[in-house]
């Protein structure tokens, strides 16, 4: 089926398109296909609601599918927890994944028409917001919580400048103009190519997904481009060496917070990006904690529940915008 773009599709139903993902990926059996089936077959919008939040999973697991994702222990399956954290998988339940798919920019205005004269844009998420805008020349862009995007098309290519957050990239060819990405002074420019573009953080981070990248600007003294190949991650303000991709990094277009061996302060800090609630450790905080498995980003009472069970911590409310862990007394 086509989908119709412009057609709205109803939160209640995004809600249940979610909800039908999160069951599939789990587990089926024929009484729950069935009801799918039936589900999907009453109103036009299930399938197109499903169809869209279904695609941009996928492209959050393109990764985990190649042999480089399948040799880490988040290459499938993220809605449950693995056994280094020992959660048990009722703690996080079949979790639903965020209503990550809302299209258009916060302008007025359709998505960058191409016209013979240069035009711009600017592409901006709020705290706990995931965005999909899909652009005129085919491309999509997938945007990060707290996000600022500058976008600007002419007829020779297609600029964008990343401020803050992190974008997805899915690059559709187009001969006829290039694709360029700014971000931390450096130069991004797609290769027929899905990639992430990362300003979180100390150290900004393009990653490849599909096809490559080149890169320029890296090194003050040369402008050398470098080309990055897929499954590769390097830092862009000081540049080091490419490392290996990890699949758990590239699921965050789910709306599922995808950890693999995460120190517990890195954890919290990532988790805090999507919640006007914050998680804060107590202090003194003396265990040395890492976490691995999936969480939803926008459920930071059920993370600290979920860390709090297996490593045995307290959780406390000290006020309505806290969450506070308190390792136990020795």
């Amino acid at each position: 089926m086509t989908e119709p773009e412009g057609m709205p599709i109803p939160p209640s139903i995004h809600d249940a398109a979610e909800d039908w993902l999160a069951r599939l990926a789990g587990h089926s059996d024929p009484a729950t296909e069935r009801a799918f089936t039936t589900w999907l077959d009453a109103d036009p919008r299930h399938r197109i609601a499903y169809d869209r939040i279904k695609r941009d999973w996928q492209l959050g697991t393109l990764l985990g599918e190649r042999p480089v994702g399948q040799t880490r222990s988040l290459g499938r399956a993220p809605f449950w927890m693995r056994q280094k954290t020992h959660v048990a998988a009722a703690t996080l339940g079949a979790a639903a994944l965020l209503g990550v798919v809302t299209v258009g920019l916060i302008r007025p205005g359709g998505p960058l028409a191409i016209s013979t004269t240069a035009q711009a844009a600017i592409y901006e998420t709020g705290v706990g917001e995931i965005r999909t805008v899909r652009l005129s020349d085919g491309s999509t862009v997938i945007l990060d919580t707290a996000t600022r995007l500058r976008a600007q098309f002419s007829d020779k290519e297609r600029q964008f400048d990343l401020q803050q957050g992190r974008v997805r990239f899915h690059v559709a060819v187009d001969r006829m103009r290039s694709f360029h990405v700014q971000a931390a002074g450096a130069d991004i420019t797609a290769l027929g190519t899905t990639f992430d573009v990362s300003m979180i953080g100390a150290k900004p981070m393009v990653t490849v997904l599909e096809g490559s990248v080149e890169l320029r600007g890296l090194n003050a003294a040369s402008d050398q481009a470098r080309t990055l190949p897929v499954g590769k991650s390097m830092t862009l303000d000081a540049p080091m060496a490419e490392r290996v991709a990890s699949p758990a990094e590239a699921r965050w277009v789910s709306g599922m917070l995808a950890l693999d061996a995460t120190p517990l302060a890195e954890a919290v800090a990532a988790i805090n990006r999507y919640n006007k609630v914050q998680i804060r450790l107590a202090e003194p905080f003396v265990p040395q904690v890492r976490v691995t498995g999936g969480f939803r980003v926008r459920d930071p009472e059920a993370f600290a529940r979920a860390v709090a069970t297996s490593f045995h911590l307290k959780v406390e409310r000290p006020d309505s915008g806290t969450i506070l862990l308190v390792a136990p007394a020795k």
